[in-house]
């Protein structure tokens, strides 16, 4: 049986949040954009033991990679590829694919949290695009492009457009009055970027502390702010079509995109116990659980199988093990544990609990 603490250093990617992380672990700011914290065995940024030693080093490979992510400013629009469509691109050696694998996400919003899910319902688009174009009618073959060829049709139109498109599609705030401080914020930071075209094909999602979304192979998706707990399968597979100074690769990313309108963003949870949530997904590389412990819920004798990782997101938590093994948890504070048949988690406080 392992029982372990596990800690990692911030990664300092420019959308990140001066704030959020710092304030998660208790510590002052530094200045810099704080973006993500792994935990797993991710070669990229593989975890420490509170002794030094990676865990990499103390088991087997993870096939999932749990992060506490903090977003101040939008992340690329991307999807990521299926399991055999990464597997035959990778053999054929497209510069795109690092790995042969999916790379399905869950987030769980800590805070409150801003992001793009998936296409929206296609009669709210419909409606949205006579109103641009009869606004403005240099937009009017989007407006075609949709009514002829859906959201395949409308999403190549958007993605071939100019700066000048995209800037101007900003101006129309009297046609888009839902979605006018959307794009105004997007653009902010990506001027003349067409991916402000396809935020408005895009469900904009809230997501209050403790939702979720579930973003399998073909979602189309990008996160925009805000402090999560995220769970993704061990791969860095991404095809980005815009908000980004990274690669873009529009070809490709049309041919891992689901299409179909997604009505109901936010990922099911499944009330198991009292204070213990699953949130439900089709992933066979992961579950994520969100724990509640109390003085009125002691989740005691889990069976949940596999190996886990636990981060502690407000308060105190202590994870037992069968044998008597126990570590205490505090806000930001993460740990491994594997082999551990029943196990109990305790205290007062909010915890995310990945397996796989």
């Amino acid at each position: 049986m392992t029982l372990l603490r596990i800690t990692n250093t911030p990664r300092d990617y420019a959308w990140g949040s001066v704030d959020l992380i710092p304030d998660l672990l208790g510590v002052e700011p530094d200045g810099n954009p704080q973006a993500e914290i792994w935990f797993g065995t991710h070669p990229g940024s593989p975890s420490m033991t509170s002794a030094g030693e990676s865990l990499a080093d103390k088991t087997e490979p993870l096939g999932f990679l749990a992060k506490f992510l903090a977003a101040a400013k939008p992340l690329s629009i991307q999807a990521h590829p299926s399991r055999q469509h990464a597997a035959q691109r990778f053999a054929a050696g497209h510069p795109g694919y690092s790995d042969p694998n999916h790379k399905p996400e869950l987030i769980a919003a800590v805070t409150p949290f801003r992001a793009l899910c998936g296409f929206r319902p296609s009669a709210q688009t419909a409606e949205l695009l006579a109103a641009i174009a009869e606004s403005d009618e240099s937009f009017r073959p989007w407006q075609t492009a949709f009514a002829s060829g859906g959201y395949r049709a409308a999403t190549q139109w958007a993605l071939t457009q100019s700066g000048e498109v995209a800037d101007r599609l900003v101006g129309l705030a009297a046609a888009i009055p839902d979605s006018a401080e959307l794009l105004r914020s997007i653009h902010e930071h990506f001027p003349s970027d067409p991916g402000l075209l396809m935020a408005l094909l895009m469900n904009f999602v809230e997501l209050a502390p403790g939702e979720a979304l579930y973003l399998p192979a073909g979602n189309i998706h990008a996160y925009l702010s805000g402090l999560g707990v995220e769970v993704m399968a061990a791969s860095d597979n991404v095809l980005r079509g815009g908000l980004t100074p990274k690669q873009i690769d529009i070809p490709e990313l049309m041919e891992v995109l689901d299409f179909s309108e997604l009505e109901n963003p936010k990922a099911n949870q499944k009330l198991l116990i009292a204070g213990l949530v699953e949130y439900q997904t089709d992933c066979d590389d992961f579950k994520v659980y969100r724990v509640e412990p109390s003085s009125s819920n002691l989740l005691v004798d889990l069976s949940l199988r596999g190996k886990g990782i636990l981060l502690c997101t407000s308060g105190e938590i202590a994870i037992s093990t069968s044998k008597e093994e126990t570590l205490e948890l505090r806000r930001g504070e993460a740990c491994f544990v594997e082999g551990a048949n029943y196990f109990s988690i305790l205290g007062s406080g909010t915890g995310y609990l990945a397996m796989g």
